[in-house]
């Protein structure tokens, strides 16, 4: 099945029983869909957003603990306090990689919303690391919105989620 339930929406238009989760990255965000592993684009394991990064750092986007850092510190599992669970994935084509990555919280830490995860070095990049924010057990959690093109980690809304 593929996900195709998260929609562009303008904040102004969203319901006051939603939740809003921060974004973890900056950069241009773009539907899953347009992740170019089929795993992804077609929401093997759950909705989700990506974002093709312009900046160097992950931040939480919720208050909760960190669960597992994963593949070499590209795959983050995260649980907010009201047990919502989602999976912050980095992707690089294969002819490229990472220099410099640092992990900046460790598997079982309690984090903060704005808390820095990790930052790594982008200069040497030839094409842009793709990062995406998959919802693990969200699915109740319908309908799913996007309201901006360009996020601030920290700052922006990446996704809204609105209570059955």
């Amino acid at each position: 099945m593929k996900y195709t339930d998260i929609s562009y929406l303008p904040q102004r238009q969203l319901a006051a029983n939603s939740i809003a989760i921060c974004s973890p990255f900056s950069g241009k965000v773009a539907p899953l869909s347009e992740h170019p592993e089929p795993f992804f684009s077609y929401g093997t394991l759950g909705p989700g957003i990506i974002v093709a990064l312009s900046n160097h750092k992950i931040l939480a986007p919720f208050d909760g603990i960190l669960m597992q850092v994963k593949n070499a510190g590209t795959e983050f599992i995260l649980q907010a306090d009201n047990g919502l669970k989602v999976l912050l994935n980095l992707y690089l084509d294969q002819q490229q990689h990472i220099k410099h990555t640092h992990i900046a919280q460790l598997n079982g830490s309690k984090i903060t919303k704005g808390q820095r995860l990790a930052y790594f070095d982008l200069r040497d990049l030839t094409s842009p690391l793709l990062a995406s924010l998959i919802l693990l057990n969200g699915h109740q959690l319908k309908p799913m919105h996007y309201s901006l093109s360009q996020v601030t980690a920290g700052v922006d809304t990446l996704l809204t989620l609105t209570k059955k």
